[in-house]
């Protein structure tokens, strides 16, 4: 408990010498943030374990996972306990790299989720992690202008050659028109809540993680979150995320690599319709040699009112001789004033190197549209399957059925009515 203490304290310490963002920083430029800076928060009064619970229950993998925490704004409800005791490294890479989301979510965390896999352990199945929010918490009946906040917080520690597999759904737990946990709702549909999550990876030498990262949020909704990753020597860490509904979500990733022959690999679709504003800023340091990054992001933007940016910052130090890194930004618009802020960055101070990165902003490609039709398939079918295959070949690395099918679900519901489709 000393440990979760010291964290909101150097939370509260890190913020009271902080500005919150506004876009006149160059990191959220393109990212108004004030929905969240100018709301009145609170911390959410709790809402129905029961109900929770229930929902969780439905949110299954085609694999039994071998852990499955449900944690309702910000607290856990369900896990098998273990040693209050926290580790030391908590709060080590937040509090170098993060923010002021960062250090709010240490000032307010409610508690730690801890996965930690011992030395040499393989994990047959993945640690599912399913965060549920209420959509207005219950905090409009004492105070009608306040937003519930919650601060779900996690930190992974894989000690040498451990290998496991994380998969983190953020979900609302209803909406007020009854649809089903793990389903974005039509704007203007739920009461807004704020989701500011905090992940920490630790990957000692030679450990793995494969990662999973999805998000479904009501409308209304802001989600942001902060995910630090150390990778030891020979490490692997490998990230799928899928982002779609809400108001304003945002991603800052940031990851260093600590050991030489090192991969990283990371692939990442959102998708903005009905007004919405998705970011995902990723920052990678790599610093010794033989280490391999692939990026791979892609977005959809659905309508004039919408927003997609993406930062992605990759840094090959002097010491990071024969690096392989890709990075690469597809970008799909489907309205005249649909809107994405693009800017991939390579910084290479290495000299032998093999480095490559690229972005592309386009609407659908009309000679493939042409293809189709050639093929007897109607002009609005045509469109449908090119928009489905755009985000598939991102959303098939998660590499579980059922979560593959929850995040086709939610695409198909985004897109109704959309007229480009």
């Amino acid at each position: 408990m000393h440990r979760l203490q010291g964290l909101r304290r150097a939370g509260e310490a890190a913020l009271s010498t902080m500005r919150l963002p506004t876009s006149k920083q160059e990191e959220f430029r393109f990212t108004d943030v004030s929905r969240i800076t100018g709301a009145q928060l609170a911390a959410p009064p709790g809402g129905d374990a029961a109900a929770a619970l229930r929902a969780a229950a439905d949110l299954t993998l085609t694999r039994p996972a071998a852990v499955t925490a449900v944690v309702l704004d910000g607290a856990l409800l369900r896990l098998v306990p273990g040693p209050e005791a926290l580790p030391p490294r908590l709060g080590m890479q937040s509090g170098q790299r993060g923010g002021a989301f960062a250090a709010l979510n240490a000032a307010s965390a409610a508690g730690v989720l801890v996965v930690h896999v011992p030395a040499g352990v393989t994990l047959a199945a993945p640690v599912h992690v399913v965060h549920l929010s209420s959509p207005g918490g219950g905090v409009g009946d004492r105070d009608p202008g306040a937003v519930p906040m919650s601060s779900p917080r996690t930190l992974v520690v894989l000690e040498e050659g451990a290998a496991a597999g994380l998969v983190e759904e953020f979900v609302p737990l209803a909406s007020p028109s009854g649809g089903a946990a793990g389903t974005a709702s039509p704007a203007g549909a739920a009461a807004p809540y704020y989701v500011n999550a905090v992940l920490e990876v630790e990957l000692d030498d030679r450990a793995a993680l494969s990662h999973a990262y999805v998000a479904t949020d009501v409308a209304g909704a802001s989600h942001t979150k902060a995910t630090f990753v150390h990778q030891g020597a020979e490490s692997s860490y490998s990230l799928t995320e899928a982002r779609l509904g809400g108001a304003l979500t945002r991603h800052d990733l940031s990851i260093v690599q600590l050991g030489a022959a090192t991969q990283t690999r990371l692939a990442s679709f959102l998708l903005a319709s009905q007004a919405q504003l998705h970011d995902l800023h990723s920052k990678l340091t790599l610093d010794h040699p033989a280490g391999q990054a692939d990026q791979l992001h892609k977005c959809i933007v659905a309508d004039g009112r919408s927003r997609g940016v993406f930062d992605g910052n990759v840094r090959v130090n002097r010491g990071a001789q024969q690096t392989d890194a890709a990075q690469i930004s597809r970008n799909l618009l489907l309205a005249p004033r649909a809107t994405v802020n693009v800017k991939p960055n390579l910084q290479i101070v290495a000299d032998d190197v093999k480095c490559t990165h690229g972005a592309a902003i386009s609407d659908l490609e009309e000679d493939q549209l042409f293809y189709l039709s050639s093929r007897g398939i109607d002009a609005t079918a045509a469109r449908r399957i090119l928009v489905d295959s755009f985000g598939r070949e991102v959303v098939q690395r998660l590499g579980d059925a059922a979560l593959q099918g929850r995040i086709d679900a939610a695409v198909k519901k985004a897109l109704q009515g959309v007229q480009a489709v």
